[in-house]
């Protein structure tokens, strides 16, 4: 399977997000996994690509020509792909993933997030998406999920199309059922 994982490209973070996000990799790739992932060697992307790396696992990046410009690090791919912008990135990202993890992240990382969650409850897109919710940074965001659900605001529950998780190794035995 080709997990699709979203998170911080800041540099930037605390060591308990890196850790987690190194070992999430890791744990991917011991299970047979290969990453799809932003492309970049920063942040926590570039700590997931690097724990999948370090255990044998492949690794398709995904970067764009305006952050190749920026010049920021690549790390070394089984598989490099250079979209033109952000959007296209994140299509491809998606179109190339069975699964989807969303790490601690910001702005970008929400966006990935709420696309994949609303395409899967939308029946677009047939995956399973999951949150790796390292030190309880995803707490309000469930809560406010969790909260729509029980107002009637979301028509679904959103627990149906994604798991929440504190831990890699639990998260990747949800994906694989």
């Amino acid at each position: 399977m080709r997990v699709c994982v979203f998170g911080s490209s800041s540099l930037n973070l605390d060591a308990v997000y890196v850790d987690a996000a190194y070992e999430l990799g890791r744990t991917l790739a011991k299970r047979g996994h290969g990453l799809v992932f932003g492309g970049y060697d920063v942040g926590l992307m570039g700590a997931v690509a690097h724990g999948v790396g370090d255990a044998g696992g492949s690794v398709v990046g995904v970067v764009t020509e305006g952050l190749n410009k920026k010049g920021r690090p690549v790390y070394p791919c089984t598989e490099l792909i250079c979209e033109s912008d952000l959007a296209t990135r994140k299509e491809r990202m998606i179109g190339m993933a069975d699964a989807f993890v969303t790490m601690p992240g910001g702005l970008g990382t929400f966006d990935e997030f709420f696309v994949v969650l609303s395409q899967v409850k939308a029946g677009e897109l047939d995956a399973k998406s999951a949150i790796l919710n390292e030190g309880g940074y995803f707490d309000p965001l469930v809560e406010m999920l969790d909260r729509a659900t029980a107002t009637g605001l979301n028509s679904t529950d959103w627990r149906s199309n994604c798991g929440v998780f504190d831990a890699p190794e639990p998260l990747a035995a949800w994906l694989e059922v």
